[in-house]
């Protein structure tokens, strides 16, 4: 038994005096595989860069859907004249600012496309009415020149006139007294806003209103509302209306005489 523990014993000695033999890497070693490593990535990332800069310029493709044949042209030109770089680092926002600052332009999309290059889409404002004889008008008050200048001044159109920074009031205004006198059959062919602020108004049917900004709402309600029904026998007889008065308007009536029969 005692010979047992003592090599048991004897055992446990060789093992504390056994060696380490584990290797130990030197510090200046892994500095040094460091170093190589951090080396290789910012190698890999200066020739990743100079390949994005020697890329060739990325194709642009213009959107011909829900664009006329002089809208794409108009747009194709000034894409074509337009620097960019290759298809990861051309700047998208630069093209969209410059596509969104074309006058007849509503809406723009520009993306990347695999096959085509950078897409872009742009989406034309649509004309309600016409400003002036050389610019036309959207639904929501914006003025704008068209691509095409055979658009400009369309007889289907009522006219707007006035400052181009109230072409949204003057645009709301028609919309809304085309809404009061509809039930009498009467639309605004020309609305027109002073400088000093008043309004004329020449209906369809000939009809001349001219009304101040001073309850101009009110005024214009109540007469479509006369010529519905206290006056609506005379209609056809009134050239024109004054409602630059607080207690009141004036009617202009049309004096033409009845042609004489000849045969007579």
């Amino acid at each position: 038994m005692a010979q047992t523990v003592n090599e048991v014993t004897d055992l446990m000695s060789d093992k504390t005096r056994r060696p380490n033999s584990k290797f130990q890497v030197p510090t200046s070693l892994k500095y040094f595989f460091m170093v190589l490593v951090l080396g290789l990535l910012v190698l890999i990332l200066i020739m990743g860069g100079k390949a994005l800069r020697d890329a060739p310029p990325a194709s642009i493709h213009v959107n011909n859907q829900g664009l006329t044949v002089t809208q794409y042209r108009a747009l194709q030109q000034v894409m074509n004249q337009q620097k960019v770089s290759s298809f990861f680092t051309s700047d998208l926002q630069a093209l969209r600012d410059i596509t969104t600052g074309l006058a007849w332009v509503d809406q723009v999309s520009i993306s990347r496309d695999w096959q085509r290059g950078i897409v872009v889409t742009a989406l034309p404002k649509q004309a309600v009415a016409n400003f002036g004889t050389e610019r036309l008008v959207d639904a929501k008050g914006a003025v704008f020149v068209p691509a095409d200048s055979k658009d400009l001044t369309q007889e289907r159109f009522a006219t707007l006139q006035g400052e181009i920074t109230q072409a949204p009031v003057i645009m709301q205004q028609m919309q809304q007294v085309n809404d009061w006198y509809a039930p009498l059959g009467m639309q605004v062919e020309d609305i027109i806003l002073s400088p000093r602020m008043t309004w004329l108004i020449r209906f369809d049917n000939g009809l001349r209103v001219i009304v101040d900004n001073e309850n101009t709402a009110q005024k214009l309600l109540s007469l479509s509302q006369l010529l519905g029904n206290q006056l609506s026998e005379r209609r056809g007889e009134i050239q024109s209306v004054d409602l630059r008065y607080k207690n009141g308007f004036t009617i202009a009536w049309d004096m033409a005489q009845p042609k004489i029969d000849e045969a007579k």
